[in-house]
């Protein structure tokens, strides 16, 4: 919680020195993308990977979607204005979420029946105001890889909440099955983690909370055309080298190690059994 915290305030730091939500090209949105077509944005194709998760997993006006570690609750609005469901959001920052009620304000004017609710909290302690309620959909986008060491905690909960034959997803970093931990130590340092799983011991943990894994999908492609984008938008931006190089380095981390087969980007789906 206390690293989650100094990363909120790093990023909004940057925000207000420089253009930093330009990146997203002011959507809100702060995650990999997923590229239909060479020419987008990394705005748009961030906007693609929420769209994806739910045209993969059948959303619809039936659906009560949970976003654990929902940012600004733009992508879950979204959701809710793409395919009528009704949404809910959950954040370790204050901030956050007060991004994210300001928001309703405006998504409503559009949208008269729009359902949404936000809350301060840790996906691995989940409030009892959303542990109470049922869903079809869980998802995580780019936020699960944190939590790797506490999965089987997780887990236990989003079995809880999820309904029968409700889905679990979400985008995240794995390691490759050849590849053991000391091999993904940079990545893991450089991304704030304390251990990264392989797609097999997900599967394991999953099972043993009565989920099973249907759907992966690989995006290695798309996370390095994310991360090509953003260093040469960050130099298109002007921003200081102070600002740059740091981000150029993460970046750059993230690609390599993707692009040397040792970590793999994948969009994950996950049935609750009945």
């Amino acid at each position: 919680k206390q690293w989650y915290q100094r990363r909120v305030a790093i990023t909004a730091g940057i925000a207000t020195e420089t253009p930093f939500d330009a990146l997203f090209d002011n959507t809100g949105y702060i995650t990999v993308g997923y590229y239909k077509h060479d020419d987008e944005t990394i705005g748009q194709s961030a906007r693609n990977i929420t769209e994806r998760l739910g045209e993969i997993s059948g959303m619809s006006g039936e659906s009560h979607v949970l976003d654990l570690g929902c940012g600004s609750g733009r992508p879950a609005l979204d959701l809710a204005v793409k395919f009528g469901c009704s949404v809910v959001g959950l954040d370790l920052s204050d901030e956050h979420i007060e991004m994210a009620c300001r928001s309703v304000v405006g998504y409503k004017a559009g949208k008269k029946d729009l359902q949404a609710e936000f809350y301060q909290g840790s996906f691995l302690e989940i409030p009892e105001e959303i542990m109470k309620q049922r869903f079809t959909h869980v998802i995580m986008q780019t936020s699960l890889f944190y939590v790797h060491h506490k999965a089987e905690q997780l887990f236990k909960q989003v079995y809880t909440i999820l309904k029968p034959g409700g889905l679990f997803l979400a985008t995240d970093f794995y390691r490759t099955p050849t590849v053991d931990q000391a091999q993904c130590q940079d990545f893991v340092t450089m991304n704030s983690m304390t251990k990264i799983l392989s797609l097999d011991e997900l599967k394991n943990i999953l099972l043993r909370h009565k989920m099973c894994l249907s759907k992966h999908e690989n995006l290695d492609s798309h996370l390095v055309k994310s991360k090509q984008h953003a260093i040469k938008k960050f130099y298109e931006l002007g921003l200081p080298n102070e600002v740059i190089l740091p981000m150029v380095k993460f970046c750059t981390n993230r690609m390599d190690f993707v692009k040397n087969g040792k970590v793999t980007f994948q969009l994950v789906m996950a049935e609750r059994m009945k």
